[in-house]
């Protein structure tokens, strides 16, 4: 008799960092890809847009791998499939507002525009190859999110996806705790469970508060209200929507990004909105500032956002002042705060009053907290457990809630991205790792770039360029002009600017230099760079990049 084959769980990104979310799920000859993200650039990655996972091991899943599930639209979630697309040829399934996402995300890429994106709904089991996918209704910072169960020969898997479980969500849609429990009853192998807000005790305040924290700005502001907060967040849009119809101010968006997601959610029927209250930006500059609400992108002080132009006084007619209120109604990302803080600094130059949580809420979480967590394990009550989305610290706290609720301490596994946990009878152990990695995404540069470019950017950012132009005769292996320098982000070490003792070390080293050197170009090049270089060691102290520009006459 054939002996089954084994569950594995391979993560690709998400595990001891936060986003490039991506978790494989194989049995048999069939695989499925739970989400695909990004990872927003660390300080050190010099100019990347950026991060998404290295999914050569999907590549090398080939017809096994039957598609991507994705639990909900955001950016780290579902921000690499535009460029994994190409590679990988299968369909997406998902929730009908995340559908649509990613219809108009696809849409920018002529290379992903054909991908085939199919809807699927709460409680409503489809099926890929031998797996049986049941999409499970949560809450969340954004619409339509969803858990997954995946049946797997007789292996019950259930992934929360990023969730919270809000009693009282202002669209009524309350996550599906019975079916948690349901699922639970019937025994679940294994539990992954977003870890984000693992070390907050508690539970995360219902969408529904959020009014309560912003109607006394309302009610004091006499002049205009900037609000910013994730473009995504349709359900904090209706919430804003809500305030000013009880204030009796129109409502504008402003930024690429929340006028499209804003159009999307009315046309989907997540966000409403009379007629009446919304209007363009050029009606808005000309009402009392007292009659209108701004509603901004620039929530984590990005360059080129509304907020961050209305800050710096590059949006002519709608410049903040005295009297104005500008709320950032999102929770920094991690590695944003400078930028934002830099943003809420011109604003409170300009003379406007900001509210950003350090004073009063204005903001509740996406992500559940600890007791939510623990629920979510009483629920299931999973034989193994595997924490998921967070930096390896939330995975460990995570992993000793499981132990605490009663999950037994060998079956919890803090995993790092590319280890592999195989269930052969429904017994966990592990079984080695995959290939893994970070693709860096430079612009509109396809298939990512070295690691090799970023770090020249950095030595270049700690130490300067320096260029250095030389003109040879070819018969002759004599200086016919220069050497000539340019630099940037070094100073002269003799403090009048021309590079004198440097040129007169350069030229010394050429003519040390046999004819058939000086003739041999990448020689002289290499010669060059080196003189340079230690020139610059010896009296600055630094290791510039020397770029050597050898012309022959």
């Amino acid at each position: 008799m054939a002996s089954k084959p084994p569950l594995r769980i391979v993560p690709l990104g998400g595990l001891g960092e936060f986003g490039l979310n991506c978790m494989v799920v194989e049995y048999g000859d069939d695989a499925i890809a739970i989400d695909c993200g990004v990872m927003f650039p660390e300080d050190h990655m010099m100019g990347i847009d950026r991060v998404i996972p290295d999914v050569t091991y999907l590549q090398q899943l080939g017809d096994r791998l039957k598609g991507f599930v994705v639990t909900h639209g955001h950016e780290d979630h579902i921000g690499a499939l535009p460029h994994i697309l190409p590679e990988i040829d299968v369909p997406i399934f998902t929730t009908n507002f995340t559908a649509a996402l990613l219809e108009e995300k696809l849409d920018e890429y002529p290379q992903a525009r054909d991908a085939v994106i199919e809807r699927i709904s709460p409680r409503l089991p489809f099926k890929l190859g031998s797996l049986v996918i049941e999409p499970l209704r949560v809450t969340h910072s954004i619409v339509d999110a969803c858990g997954v169960a995946v049946r797997a020969g007789r292996d019950l898997v259930i992934h929360t996806g990023d969730f919270k479980l809000d009693p009282t969500p202002i669209d009524g849609e309350t996550a599906d705790i019975e079916r948690f429990r349901e699922l639970g009853d019937e025994g679940v192998t294994l539990l992954m469970s977003d870890s984000t807000n693992v070390e907050v005790d508690g539970s995360t305040a219902s969408e529904s508060k959020v009014p309560e924290y912003l109607r006394p700005i309302f009610q004091k502001t006499r002049g205009r209200i900037f609000v910013t907060t994730f473009a995504s967040h349709i359900h904090r849009m209706q919430n804003l929507v809500n305030l000013c119809i009880e204030f009796h101010r129109f409502i504008c968006f402003v930024g690429r990004s929340m006028e499209r997601n804003s159009a999307l959610g009315t046309r989907t029927g997540h966000l409403v909105i009379p007629g009446a209250q919304l209007i363009g930006q050029r009606e808005a500059e000309k009402l009392p500032p007292g009659d209108v609400c701004f509603i901004v992108t620039g929530s984590q002080g990005e360059p080129g956002s509304a907020m961050s132009r209305i800050a710096m006084l590059e949006k002519k007619n709608l410049q903040p002042g005295p009297g104005d209120a500008m709320i950032f109604s999102a929770r920094p990302i991690p590695g944003n705060d400078r930028a934002i803080s830099a943003v809420i600094d011109q604003l409170y130059k300009c003379g406007a009053e900001v509210y950003d949580g350090r004073r009063q809420p204005v903001h509740v979480s996406g992500h559940a907290f600890r007791d939510e967590l623990q629920e979510m394990l009483e629920l299931t009550r999973p034989s193994s457990f595997v924490p998921l989305h967070g930096e390896y610290r939330n995975l460990v706290h995570h992993a000793r809630l499981a132990e605490a609720t009663g999950v037994d301490r060998r079956n919890c596994f803090c995993l790092t991205d590319g280890d592999v946990l195989e269930f052969r009878d429904g017994d966990p152990a592990r079984a080695g790792t995959v290939p893994v990695g970070r693709v860096m995404i430079d612009g509109e540069v396809s298939g990512g770039i070295a690691e090799t470019v970023v770090r020249d950017r950095r030595h270049i950012s700690e130490d300067g360029v320096a260029m250095v132009i030389l003109a040879v005769s070819r018969q002759t292996g004599e200086i016919i002009s220069g050497p000539d320098f340019v630099t940037r982000g070094l100073a002269s070490p003799d403090g009048e600017g021309d590079f004198r003792e440097l040129k007169k070390v350069v030229t010394a080293r050429v003519r040390e230099m046999s004819r058939a050197a000086v003739a041999d170009v990448a020689e002289l090049q290499e010669e060059l760079r080196l003189a340079v270089r230690r020139y610059f060691r010896r009296t600055l102290g630094r290791r510039p990049v020397v770029v050597p520009y050898v012309m022959e006459l």
